[in-house]
């Protein structure tokens, strides 16, 4: 399956265009998200089912490991914008980088395939 593109417009009316996150960009930051899934899979299989104070204990093991939300937007969301070239990334709100990052990293129904699924 191909990387996919889509374009979004900011809240000042610049129109960017961004790509999913590719296997190799999302390497790093997914294993380590599968070592910390590992050390907390006594929480059980499905995190939908983990306490409020579980899934705590899991978004802080996350970011002190290097692999929660900021350390994704800082590794995935400068390398996807791709046009235009000279895009300044402060110019992008906290709602907005949170919506580009749902994008890159396969959130919503257009983002990317799973890394574990992509050799379909």
């Amino acid at each position: 399956m191909p990387v996919l593109t889509k374009e979004f417009e900011l809240d000042d009316g610049t129109k960017i265009t961004v790509r999913q996150a590719g296997g190799m960009t999302k390497l790093r930051i997914e294993n380590i998200q599968a070592q910390v899934f590992r050390d907390h899979m006594h929480f059980g299989l499905d995190t939908s089912d983990w306490t409020e104070e579980q899934q705590k204990q899991f978004a802080n093991a996350l970011e002190e490991k290097g692999a929660g939300m900021v350390h994704q937007m800082e590794s995935w969301v400068p390398r996807s914008i791709i046009s235009p070239k000279d895009f300044d990334m402060e110019c992008l709100t906290s709602e907005e980088l949170r919506m580009i990052l749902g994008f890159v990293r396969g959130d919503d129904p257009e983002g990317a395939i799973p890394l574990d699924n992509s050799s379909e």
